[in-house]
């Protein structure tokens, strides 16, 4: 192997290890959710869908993110109570904060805490000053 052969090999190889520096930090499963791990974001809820995967989907007015909770239906949260509850209000969500290729701005959309005033409809923040919901 020629000169300009170990160029391009070790040009591959550290091209590899950054794709998969990202890949790994994109995909990486959400566990263990920290308060430190969350954002607050603050708006009022236009829309609330059911989603594959058990998910419930949040839309909030003027935001473009794409909330949900993950496996929301299966923390006893439905999408007829959860319409009751905070369609067209102000609700407060705290979605995971995490830098990806898809997330440039830190907001992952995984909704850790959802609260209505100073209720709390739903927590999966683990050292929380509130209570966390019980599957």
């Amino acid at each position: 192997m020629g000169k300009i052969g170990k160029i391009w090999f070790l040009i591959v190889f550290i091209l590899f290890i950054a794709f998969m520096a990202v890949v790994i930090q994109t995909f990486r499963p959400v566990r263990n959710v920290q308060p430190d791990d969350v954002i607050e974001i603050t708006g009022r809820v236009i829309d609330i869908k059911e989603a594959p995967g058990f998910d419930i989907v949040i839309s909030l007015e003027n935001d473009e993110h794409y909330y949900y909770i993950n496996r929301g239906l299966q923390y006893d949260l439905t999408i007829e109570q959860l319409s009751t509850d905070i369609l067209n209000k102000r609700v407060t969500l705290y979605a995971i904060k995490r830098w990806t290729i898809f997330t440039r701005d830190s907001n992952m959309g995984h909704v850790s805490k959802l609260m209505i005033h100073d209720n709390v409809i739903y927590n999966e923040i683990n050292n929380d000053t509130h209570e966390k919901t019980i599957q």
